[in-house]
């Protein structure tokens, strides 16, 4: 039982390590396609279902409420994104943000919490389900954020001529 827990916070600290690296697209500003946009709020949600799982304290009252306000304030920020996008190639670029990269660092950072807490120092959980409370927010926040961002946002976008992986350079007006 010990080594299958030391080996699901091992998986989640890769994966939301891949989370964060996945949000790179909005750090250099390039045009990235709608699947690798996809690839975070995926990941953050694997991510936040695994720290619930093996949370000890199972609070799902506040779960729930996390997962709502991480919904919520997720939607509005989406809302505040200037978004371009190539209809053509199916490519998407915002210039660069930095709520989606600080709610990956979040989550990278809580699973790294837990892990340490719970493998390295082995100390008692105070069982009041807290940090899978966070995780289930950043991640209902990167959901939220995606789904505004992609099937609001962006059809109603300016299209630019854009190639994958280059910053086209030019004003993002939306």
């Amino acid at each position: 039982m010990k080594s299958v827990l030391l080996l699901s916070h091992l998986a989640v600290v890769l994966l939301a390590a891949l989370a964060l690296w996945s949000m790179r697209h909005e750090f250099t500003e390039k045009a990235t396609t709608r699947l690798e946009w996809a690839y975070t709020p995926a990941l953050a949600v694997v991510v936040a279902a695994v720290l619930l799982i093996v949370s000890p304290g199972k609070r799902y009252e506040l779960w729930v409420a996390a997962i709502i306000a991480g919904l919520l304030l997720g939607a509005a920020m989406a809302m505040t994104l200037k978004i371009n996008q190539d209809f053509g190639h199916g490519l998407i670029r915002v210039p660069r943000t930095w709520d989606g990269l600080g709610a990956a660092a979040l989550l990278l950072l809580l699973t790294l919490a837990r892990f340490v807490t719970s493998n390295v120092m082995t100390r008692q959980s105070g069982k009041f389900g807290v940090l899978g409370a966070a995780a289930a927010f950043l991640a209902a926040y990167l959901v939220a954020r995606y789904i505004v961002a992609r099937f609001y946002k962006a059809p109603r976008a300016i299209h630019l001529d854009m190639n994958r992986g280059y910053n086209p350079q030019r004003t993002l007006v939306n």
